[in-house]
């Protein structure tokens, strides 16, 4: 069982001397849109985080907190959506989605959309892919909205059960997918399409392994569901930026909870409030 790391693996060490961080903390709570992640002034602090973290001293954790009050916002590529961390608003809806465009080395033939940053850099991750022999990436889900993702959870449960749902999908307002930072993918030549044996697969092998220079992270990773809430899902990918990618895979990171050192979130908080209350 993921266990968390050490405190100077998380990204307040790295993240620069207390004063950067300060900084940055109040012109996050003086500037709300400082929360999207391609803002300069978060770019910056975060662009020679390689010639900082190795000889700053670790802040204070209460300026890191500054820093973390980006995973709260539902526009911001940092957002962390779980169980326990419902969006808000719960019916968000991007407003820079479009739709992927389809390639050569990419078949997005649904038309399925992502915001513009997960799109052009799921374009370009395809492009390195499909250059280096591995096959042609087809989109599978991307974007969902507040009321296809209702819809969906309502079939899991139809289809596996509750139980069996709530390991599969997540509740509306809850899914990664309605940030339209997540897309779900496979290499129909290779077969396993959504399913646990993509890993196994050529393609599931190179993203696990050179995702995260295109920004993702492969955000449901083996033996994480106590944290996650979410069994091992190779073909999900979640569009965090190129340096956070960076970071979670220099440091071995697993979870996205774990990288912004927030609880676990096996289940939902309703869920653990009937069990205590039988």
């Amino acid at each position: 069982m993921p266990q968390s790391r050490p405190l100077l693996r998380n990204p307040w060490f790295v993240f620069g001397p207390p004063v950067v961080l300060a900084g940055l903390g109040m012109a996050l709570v003086l500037q709300p849109q400082a929360f999207d992640p391609t803002h300069e002034i978060i770019r910056g602090a975060i662009t020679d985080l390689e010639s900082r973290s190795e000889s700053a001293q670790s802040p204070d954790i209460n300026e890191f907190d500054f820093v973390k009050l980006a995973t709260n916002f539902a526009s911001s590529e940092w957002v962390v959506v779980n169980k326990q961390r419902p969006l808000n608003p719960i019916d968000y809806e991007p407003a820079n989605l479009r739709a992927v465009q389809s390639s050569k080395s990419l078949d997005n033939s649904r038309g399925l959309e992502l915001s513009d940053h997960a799109a052009t850099a799921l374009e370009n991750l395809a492009t390195e892919m499909h250059a280096q022999g591995v096959g042609q990436l087809f989109v599978n889900s991307a974007y969902r909205s507040y009321e296809y993702q209702s819809e969906l959870f309502v079939s899991k449960t139809e289809q596996y059960g509750l139980a069996g749902a709530l390991v599969r999908s997540a509740k509306a307002g809850h899914s990664e997918h309605q940030t339209g930072l997540a897309v779900d993918v496979s290499v129909p030549a290779q077969g396993c399409a959504i399913m646990q044996c993509f890993g196994d697969t050529d393609a599931g092998k190179w993203l696990a392994e050179n995702s995260w220079k295109h920004g993702f992270i492969i955000r449901y990773e083996e033996d994480t569901t106590s944290i996650t809430g979410y069994t091992y899902e190779p073909w999900h990918l979640r569009f965090v930026g190129k340096e956070i990618a960076a970071l979670y895979a220099k440091n071995g990171i697993q979870t996205f909870e774990e990288f912004w050192d927030l609880p676990a979130a096996e289940f939902y908080l309703e869920e653990i409030t009937e069990s205590t209350s039988d």
